[in-house]
């Protein structure tokens, strides 16, 4: 049999907890904090004690209300910290709820760093991961050697830049179908010397040899024309249709990627 703990010993096994407690009074007032609590916020139970939770600082508030990851930016004192937070009634009739915040920070930041080796390992596939097309890091490996091609022979090159719009209206998995069903018109479209890939969540890029300006006009006619007539595939809100905008620039002497992505971009946008 467990032995029965006294109320001086539960004390003292909550005061020692590595979870942050606190206990606030059914008029929200904060009661008892422990010392977990305590040293994750760098303030002592004196200063926090008393105060009502609905006149407590946002950061803090949502320690107390909310069941999420709650992200405590940093200050003089701390770094930024992200915490686990939850609440439950206590059933003894007090009407005192129970409030418990763990310490994630290090799982987070192991995420974002997990996160941010995922990207670097997207870009170094070259592989665009929703349609398979090339990236934006292949993208402008292959755009480089073009604009060298040019400027030695003086050969033509122009891109076009495409945006689909409107893809905010959309979860991730419409999404995913919309761009996949572009992706597709754009590889049945361009010619076998032209490269196509995804530049980023919206945006499609086209690197087109011995290209002009006027000619990334009538090819620009011929892709809204393909993409006005798509059927909007299954699953998508009954108002949604898919629209496109074109930004393109031909290359003239003296420009490198940036400037002739810039010229495009500044299309695009106007």
């Amino acid at each position: 049999m467990l032995k029965k703990l006294s109320h001086s010993e539960l004390s003292q096994v909550l005061k020692a907890s590595p979870m942050g407690l606190a206990v606030s009074d059914e008029k929200q007032n904060i009661i008892w904090v422990n010392k977990t609590f305590e040293s994750y916020l760098g303030i002592s139970a004196k200063e926090i004690n008393g105060h009502n939770i609905k006149k407590l600082p946002d950061s803090l508030k949502s320690l107390f209300t909310s069941s999420n990851v709650i992200h405590i930016p940093a200050n003089s004192l701390r770094e930024d910290q992200w915490f686990m937070c939850n609440q439950s009634s206590l059933d003894d009739n007090s009407g005192n709820t129970a409030h418990y915040i763990t310490d994630v920070s290090p799982l987070h930041l192991l995420t974002q760093e997990c996160e941010s080796l995922k990207d670097k390992l997207r870009d170094a596939l070259a592989q665009d991961e929703v349609t398979g097309m090339p990236n934006k890091v292949a993208l402008y490996k292959s755009l480089e050697p073009q604009i060298s091609r040019s400027r030695r022979y003086n050969n033509l090159l122009s891109i076009i830049i495409m945006r689909v719009n409107k893809l905010t209206q959309l979860d991730e998995t419409q999404t995913t179908k919309v761009l996949l069903h572009v992706s597709q018109i754009l590889n049945d479209q361009v010619r076998w010397a032209d490269i196509v890939g995804k530049l980023n969540d919206s945006d499609f890029l086209l690197v087109l040899p011995e290209t002009t300006a006027d000619a990334c006009k009538n090819l620009i006619d011929n892709l809204d024309d393909h993409i006005k007539t798509l059927t909007v595939p299954e699953g998508l809100p009954d108002n949604f249709n898919v629209a496109v905008s074109f930004g393109y620039s031909e290359w003239e002497k003296g420009d490198d990627s940036s400037l002739l992505m810039q010229k495009a971009r500044k299309m695009l946008e106007n």
